[in-house]
This record gives structure tokens, sequence and C-alpha cells, in this order.
């Protein structure tokens, strides 16, 4: 199938904008936010713009599907953790339509995005920290300080905490909604994964950040760590996760990778990847469009990259018009 109209969503992130990075001269993409400032929307055409409702909204999916189907749209990518469940629970709906949507089975994004089950999931297959969930029932004393409690559903770095001793742990609400784990204070690896349609790993990229700014990696690089690249494979190939996925890993005082968690979407520091020989947006596409994929993981090489602001100059009249069609 010749796919040569996207939809990507989250238009203001830097997730779909990696995306538009790579795609943008290779396919017609339309790119959709909830906000009209948001500023992936105005590096296309007017009229392949588009806002769209929350994606908690109950109209989200229709609404969608709707302009999906008005714009011809032949391959939907979501790019918002709160758009990927309802997406992939009407994915029959897109797909009745000719629409494919590169998004997980729903089953599979309620494992990942439940810490706990994730974590109960992957001990099987690859190093995992010590993890309770944090309820009336848990019993301490804990097995080592320091520790680390975070929501047990969710992404980023929001309410996370850090315990050095029993003071800070009765801060943590003890009503099951927070995981207590094993403190790890060693590197950190984000490495981006694509698992092809028919279930083949071609790609595991691990990285790391060098410098963040406001909780954002401004300088990152690759690196070649196998031991980090084979526990993502090996974890995102046990819990039947497809397509692209982003999982971090980092070490225990030993020196043991073990897993912190996975987002099952592009991540916003693709141009890395692509620039370390991994052009993952383009493999998907590929995959999608039924074109011949590689029979093996892709290599790639150890590169840095840095990120800097640029600016994109937008007529007040085309912000003013796209405003009116602000939805609920």
């Amino acid at each position: 199938m010749s796919i040569s109209n996207i939809l990507v969503t989250g238009a203001g992130g830097a997730a779909a904008i990696s995306v538009w990075k790579s795609l943008g001269q290779y396919a017609a993409l339309h790119m959709a936010d909830m906000d009209d400032c948001a500023s992936g929307l105005y590096l296309v055409a007017p009229a392949q713009r588009l806002l769209l409702p929350r994606g908690d909204s109950p109209n989200f999916v229709s609404f969608l599907l709707d302009q999906c189907q008005k714009r011809g749209i032949h391959l939907l990518i979501p790019t918002v953790d709160a758009e990927l469940l309802p997406l992939a629970q009407a994915r029959h709906e897109f797909e009745a339509c000719g629409i494919k949507i590169a998004v997980a089975p729903a089953e599979v994004l309620a494992t990942v995005r439940d810490k706990a089950a994730l974590l109960g999931a992957a001990k099987s297959c690859v190093p995992v920290p010590w993890s309770m969930v944090w309820d009336e029932r848990s019993l301490e004393p804990l097995p080592s300080w320091p520790a680390f409690a975070k929501p047990r559903a969710g992404s980023g770095s929001r309410d996370l905490m850090m315990l050095n001793n029993q003071q800070d742990l009765s801060r943590v609400p003890r009503d099951g909604q927070f995981i207590v784990q094993e403190w790890l204070p060693g590197e950190e690896y984000s490495v981006d994964v694509y698992v092809s349609r028919a279930g083949v790993a071609l790609a595991s990229v691990p990285r790391i950040r060098m410098k963040t700014d406001s909780g954002i990696a401004v300088t990152a690089r690759t690196v070649l760590a196998s031991d980090v690249a084979q526990y993502a494979v090996d974890l995102v190939q046990a819990i039947g996760l497809p397509l692209v996925a982003n999982v971090q890993f980092k070490r225990d005082s030993q020196g043991v990778a073990k897993l912190l968690e996975i987002n099952p979407r592009f991540p916003g520091t693709l141009p890395l990847t692509a620039a370390a020989g991994v052009d993952i947006p383009r493999l998907m596409l590929d995959d999608f469009s039924g074109h011949p994929m590689p029979q093996g993981m892709l290599p790639f090489q150890e590169v840095m990259t840095v990120r800097y602001w640029t600016e994109q100059p937008v007529k007040v009249a085309e912000w003013a018009s796209l405003a009116k069609e602000r939805v609920a």
C-alpha cells in the first residue's frame, strides 16, 4: 500500500516534530494538536493543520476518525500518552476505513502503563529493581536505603520522590497508587527500539543524556552498550510490544542495568538515533507500506547531538483562522 498522507498528533511536542523531520520529505504530513499555538502545526501548510479535542475527551476518537476520513489519511501516528489506549481500543474502526494506526495492542499498553504490572512481567527476562506497591499491606522496613517512590501510572518526572529515611517514606500515600523501589545510582539509558509488524527486532539504539535543561535533554549521545540494547529487545518481544518503543534502564551500584519503564511511542530524540544510522520513522513507513524490510538488527554509530532553538515566522491571520476551529 502506498502511504502518501500521514497524520501525526501531539504537534507541540518534540516527538511529533521528530517524526516530521524524518517523514516530511516522503509523505504529506498533517500535524494535529489541541493547542492552536503548538509549534508543529505551523511546519505544514494551513490545509494540513488540525485542532483536536483532548485525548481523554469522549469525542476524541470519533472526531479524529472523521477527520482522517475527510483528509484521506493512510497512516495515523499518535505521540501523546493519553491518546494511545483510546486509539488502540478503536483500531478496528480505523482499519475498517482503510486507516492504519501506529499503536500497540490495548492489552500491552495496559501492562506498560502500570509500572507495577510492567516490572512483574519483565522480571523473567531482564533485571529489575526490587519494588513494591505501597499500600496498607506493605511491609517495613525497606530492603535498602535510599529508595524511590513514583506513581504506578503516568509518564515523565511528575510526583517522583527520593526516600532517604523513614520520615521520607511516611509521605508516600498508602493508597496503592505508588510503587516504592530500589534507588539506582548509576548511568541511565534510553533505548530506541523498533520491532517490525512481523515481530522481527530491527533496531535497538541506547543513548544517554549529557545535559538537561528544565528536564529536557539538550545534549545526548548514542552508546554501544550491548547489554542494555539486548535487554530492551528481550523485553519488548517478551511482552508483545510491536513497532516503536523507548525503554529506560539505570545501573545499580554493582553496574547491573535494571528496568525503569517503557514509553510505547516515538520519543523526542529520534533525530539523534537517525544521525547514528537508524531512521526509525522511515523504517516504520517502509514497514506499513509493505516494502522489503531488513532481516536483522541494524548497526549504528556512537554520535553526539546538541539541541538549539529556531524560529518559524507565521502570519497572524493563519493562527487566527486555525484558532476559530478550536474543539472541546
